[in-house]
């Protein structure tokens, strides 16, 4: 394999699970029906103090079957009340309007990849503390396409995520709890994080719903090798796992998180094992909780 086939193979792997992640974070836009972007890497986090710009590098691949045309653009944003991803208007102290792109847009064939150049210079003193921009990767209507049976072709789009940071950065999340809804139909749990520093925190790691009667203790438990494999062999007891939800919570804002456990548990005793941290803050943790028999 050469060093081409290296290169698209890794944006494959990254941009599928990157796209899926940020596909809960998404600006308003229509249902994408076929999303054909891979982006590596798909966030940044930068030191803009000094005044020299610095030059950063991603790169685009086409994972459709045909060709496609492409175009980039920049906006602010922040994460409203439910978690979702909301435009900015622009001003002096935004970081859109500190970033330069280029290409702007492109076509590839199918599997080739683009890189992009980006830079960032401030056109002002910068304030201390985060900012944040998507550069939007955003695939166009091709003359070559033919006319849609309705409306506008709905194509796909990725934000890479910018960061940019002045003067001393502190990253301070606190867990205030964790709970589980086990009433509903919907099993789910919930992590209530506050941002108290001037940047944003995010948690990593996993959970597992173990059967109360096997489980160990959250001392004794770890994190699941391989997790994301097909046949990834889980411990003894183990009835579900996953990866913890991993949205940013953004400086200055409390937002509770929430985790879906999409699998269907007959009625009885559970313990929900949490292995994880808070921006290097241990989360090591076991919550108990009780499913019933649903009435039909």
């Amino acid at each position: 394999m050469n060093q081409q086939q290296k290169v698209v193979n890794n944006i494959y792997k990254i941009g599928a699970t990157a796209l899926f992640t940020l596909s809960t974070l998404a600006l308003n836009c229509p249902h994408t029906s076929a999303i054909s972007i891979g982006v590596s890497p798909p966030r940044f986090e930068l030191k803009i103090d000094d005044k020299k710009p610095k030059t950063q590098v991603f790169r685009v691949v086409n994972v459709d079957s045909k060709p496609a045309t492409f175009r980039i653009y920049i906006q602010d944003w922040i994460l409203d009340e439910k978690n979702e991803i909301q435009p900015v208007k622009s001003s002096e102290q935004s970081l859109d309007n500190w970033i330069t792109v280029n290409p702007v847009s492109f076509t590839l064939p199918p599997g080739k990849t683009q890189t992009v150049r980006f830079s960032v210079r401030p056109r002002v003193k910068p304030q201390a503390g985060e900012h944040r921009a998507l550069i939007f990767v955003e695939e166009v209507n091709s003359n070559q396409d033919k006319k849609p049976r309705s409306g506008v072709r709905v194509l796909g789009r990725f934000g890479v995520a910018v960061y940019a940071y002045v003067g001393s950065i502190k990253k301070v999340g606190v867990l205030n709890s964790i709970s589980v809804d086990s009433k509903s139909n919907n099993l789910k749990a919930a992590f209530d994080i506050s941002s108290q520093g001037n940047a944003y925190v995010r948690m990593n790691g996993q959970y597992a719903v173990w059967s109360a009667n096997k489980y160990p203790g959250a001392s004794a438990t770890k994190q699941i090798a391989n997790l994301q494999a097909e046949k990834s062999k889980k411990p003894d007891g183990v009835v579900d796992a996953g990866s913890l939800p991993s949205t940013p919570v953004l400086p200055g804002t409390r937002r509770q998180l929430i985790l879906n456990i999409t699998k269907k548990l007959p009625p009885g005793q559970y313990v929900l094992d949490v292995n994880g941290d808070l921006n290097g803050s241990a989360i090591d943790k076991g919550i108990p909780f009780t499913v019933t028999a649903r009435s039909k």
